[in-house]
């Protein structure tokens, strides 16, 4: 056939190509060199500047993959799902602690710097109809998310952005944020041309002004401490639990810094975690996984006495109710869901974004398109993706054996691995109970 003659001459032109460059094989077949990973090399020889990515990260990096439950058969006996207990309560010390129907609350996405007004709201209402609580980011307080939130977590951020003394006390909870998993504790500047009226009207600038979070909160750099932070923040709200976030990297360190402080919780941010815009480098190569972390941190608490006063919240590369639950198991309280929430509020509508668009132009801040966000279809369906994966946490806690999603722990899984068992304190699979 004629078309097969002409292939088999593009073929063997190929291959005498290839011999007198005397290699068959290009960048991307080498281990590590993704076209992703080439492009980004390019981004950089171009511009000159750190390759700015959004979402998780792009390595394997370790997972809750290889841990499993251990289902309950004769020996152990499994319970009705329907009968499971899926409530949490934070900060149980305080006046008003924060009182959940489900672990899985929604992430800190902050408005103008993460995504649009149209997903803030979406947060609100979605986390009021399953009643579980959604985080502000670090924008500080929203109001138009605020209106709609039944348990609204505020985050006390370095830039005080939406922190005033009023918005504080509209909190039901207030997360100190000193970093999160994807970025570290990186200082990021907004330029001025991202700056819009609105935008400039949450973070309290003039329209079209380049904006930087700080470093440091102001009073670390003025030689204070994390108790100062603590003890200005209960100042202006004294009932409601307050916390840290941090990214996983010294976690005994800094956790030790947060039992001195007396707070309330501490949310962790693995490795791995989501973003809507952070340095490659920092995504790729910063922090200590998730699944490591809890352990470390649930492990630290117990040891020093505070486990059952302070409340460990984790976030940071968790996909779904399999992942949630192995988290809760490992030692947190709850956890914060924002990628798969993310997905799980625009996947219906994705087609509206023009072809050759990425779907990110319909919820994050820069999007040229989130006016077609229809917010109360994007609502209902991130409220039945939470009620969902609720649910899922029932039937893997009722086939573990248990009655409560707060009773499952470590002794109900195994690690498929050792350096898995290692690395979590899950026995390992084939290992005996003592």
């Amino acid at each position: 056939m004629l078309g097969e003659g002409v292939i088999q001459n593009i073929i063997a032109e190929g291959l005498e190509r290839m011999r007198e460059i005397e290699s068959i094989k290009g960048p991307h077949n080498v281990f590590g060199y993704s076209l992703l990973k080439i492009a980004e090399i390019g981004e950089r020889a171009k511009h000159g500047v750190p390759v700015q990515e959004l979402y998780g990260s792009t390595r394997r990096l370790p997972t809750f993959e290889e841990l499993m439950f251990i289902p309950a058969m004769i020996d152990k006996l499994p319970i009705e799902p329907k009968t499971v207990n899926t409530s949490v309560t934070i900060g149980k010390g305080c006046n008003r602690p924060l009182r959940l129907s489900t672990p899985i609350m929604l992430s800190a996405m902050a408005f103008g710097i993460s995504v649009s007004k149209e997903v803030k709201i979406c947060w609100g209402k979605a986390s009021a109809m399953v009643d579980t609580a959604c985080n502000s980011g670090d924008a500080g307080f929203f109001s138009e998310e605020r209106k709609y939130a039944k348990h609204y977590i505020v985050q006390f951020n370095r830039g005080r952005f939406g922190n005033s003394d009023e918005e504080l006390k509209q909190a039901d909870a207030i997360e100190i944020r000193f970093g999160q998993g994807a970025l570290g504790a990186l200082p990021e500047t907004l330029d001025d041309a991202d700056v819009t009226k609105d935008i400039a009207m949450q973070l309290g600038v003039k329209p079209h002004q380049s904006v930087t979070r700080p470093l440091y909160h102001p009073e670390i750099q003025g030689g204070g401490s994390l108790k100062d932070i603590v003890e200005l923040v209960r100042r202006i709200n004294p009932d409601v639990p307050v916390g840290v976030k941090m990214a996983c990297g010294n976690i005994a360190a800094d956790l030790q810094h947060i039992i001195d402080a007396e707070c309330d919780f501490v949310t962790i941010d693995g490795a791995g975690g989501g973003t809507a815009g952070s340095p490659e480098v920092t995504i790729n190569n910063l922090g200590i996984p998730l699944v490591y972390a809890i352990p470390i941190a649930h492990n630290y608490l117990v040891n020093k006495g505070v486990r059952d006063r302070i409340s460990l919240i984790a976030t940071g590369g968790l996909r779904d109710a399999g992942d949630y639950m192995k988290a809760l198991a490992l030692g947190a309280d709850a956890i914060y869901t924002g990628e798969s929430a993310i997905v799980a509020m625009a996947y219906s509508q994705l087609h509206k974004v023009p072809v050759g668009t990425s779907p990110a132009e319909m919820y994050l801040s820069w999007g040229k398109h989130n006016d077609l966000l229809d917010i109360e279809e994007a609502s209902k369906a991130l409220a039945n993706y939470l009620k969902a994966s609720t649910t899922e946490l029932t039937i893997l806690t009722g086939m573990v054996g248990k009655a409560d999603v707060k009773k499952v722990d470590r002794e109900d899984m195994i690690a498929l691995s050792e350096v898995m068992a290692r690395g979590t304190g899950v026995r390992c699979v084939g290992e005996r109970r003592e």
